[in-house]
């Protein structure tokens, strides 16, 4: 596969604060995580991307809650809070392999950091949507790669919490072109172990604002707009 969903460092962002969750059932495991953009990545496609990563992480159990920021300073971790997975959109090229666009860096004081390189993504996803035997399947021709910057993210998350690469599903260290339209009719996602796995490694959190069980009553947060 062409997409190495692995990346490299760096962050500062350009826009809002905001904060946003979906809580599922009760009881389910909500997981903080905490957005940045460079000024090259376009808002429109720091929308669409941590909405799928949050779909993809949701339709496997973990509620998330997400802090959008402007800059590292914008957005501090919470007083008392157990640390948020980092996550940072990248407009340049990150990593020493063509094709690398993702990397999982698990540590302190965060629980563990992802970059993602928007341009590397949009590059692949490109040059699989382009070869002959793809020009007659209509998902493969759209002109964002925004939802597939999403799914990266998710990857990286699932590495930051204790996910290996599989053969199949979100968890290859690969993805071709049917992964795309996988991603694109919401039938790419991770596994029923890896979605077990990824709950239990949120639940092993004490709870606090960061990582805590949701309640009867947990309504989700909305991002103002912008």
């Amino acid at each position: 596969m062409v997409l190495g969903l692995a990346l490299a460092l760096g962050l500062t962002g350009g826009w809002s604060v905001a904060t946003a969750g979906q809580a599922t059932e009760v009881d389910d495991p909500v997981l903080g995580i905490r957005l940045y953009a460079d000024d090259g990545v376009d808002k429109s496609t720091v929308d669409v991307a941590w909405r799928s990563a949050r779909r993809l992480l949701e339709a496997a159990g973990i509620a998330t809650r997400w802090r959008l920021c402007d800059t590292g300073l914008a957005c501090d971790p919470l007083p008392g809070s157990v640390p948020e997975i980092v996550v940072s959109l990248r407009s340049n090229d990150v990593g020493h392999k063509a094709g690398r666009c993702g990397l999982a860096l698990p540590g302190q004081p965060a629980r563990g950091t992802v970059f993602v390189s928007v341009r590397c993504v949009a590059d692949v996803t490109f040059k699989l949507s382009r070869g002959l035997a793809q020009r007659s399947t209509p998902l493969l021709l759209k002109p964002s790669a925004d939802d597939v910057v999403g799914a990266v993210m998710a990857h990286e998350i699932g590495h930051i919490l204790g996910l290996r690469h599989r053969g199949t599903g979100l968890m290859r260290s690969k993805i071709g072109p049917a992964d795309i339209v996988a991603i694109r009719l919401g039938a790419l996602g991770f596994s029923r172990v890896e979605s077990a796995r990824l709950r239990a490694s949120v639940e092993k959190q004490p709870g606090a604002d960061g990582w805590v069980a949701v309640g009867p009553g947990t309504r989700p947060a909305t991002a103002p707009s912008r």
